[in-house]
């Protein structure tokens, strides 16, 4: 009976590290190139921070919180993202409210997700650049998305092991 007993134990511990495991999404906040995590930006309407989350080792969004005094029109085809020298093809969550020219509109208090995704991930030396140029118009003004870099570097050394 104690066998038994013991048996059923291990099998849930197993069962229930598995899904642990499985379960596991690893979600963080790139630095970028001044090692902050969010990066504000100030224009004549309001402002917006953003900030790279990744998921995983594939997986990124590039989030963008607008706090806005009125509304403005945000060009998602403006939006560049560079994988190390290579144009990256992402998708946004912006519904189609537009002024009819490729823009679309955000309120006061808005979020634009972008989503990209790499097929075999990043690594050590592997660098993203996000950039828009008069990627949001607001009180009849242009304002342009400074480049911001992201760099994938491993500070964790462990001798004999990945220490070259």
């Amino acid at each position: 009976m104690r066998l038994l007993s013991n048996y059923i134990v291990l099998t849930f511990l197993l069962i229930a590290l598995s899904q642990f495991i499985l379960g596991c999404n690893l979600t963080y906040k790139v630095r970028n190139q001044n090692h902050e995590i969010e990066e504000i930006f100030y224009f004549s309407c309001g402002k917006v921070t953003v900030e790279l989350v990744g998921k995983g080792n594939s997986k990124f969004i590039f989030r963008q919180k607008f706090d806005l005094d009125n509304k403005a029109i945000v060009y998602t085809d403006s939006l560049k993202i560079i994988y190390n020298g290579k144009q990256v093809i992402a998708k946004h969550n912006l519904k189609n409210s537009g002024d009819g020219k490729g823009g679309k509109e955000i309120e006061k208090n808005k979020s634009w997700d972008v989503s990209f995704e790499f097929e075999k991930g990043v690594f050590e030396g592997d660098t993203i650049q996000i950039s828009g140029r008069n990627y949001v118009r607001c009180n009849d003004e242009a304002i342009t998305l400074e480049t911001m870099v992201y760099s994938f570097i491993n500070n964790l050394r462990i001798y004999g092991v990945n220490d070259f």
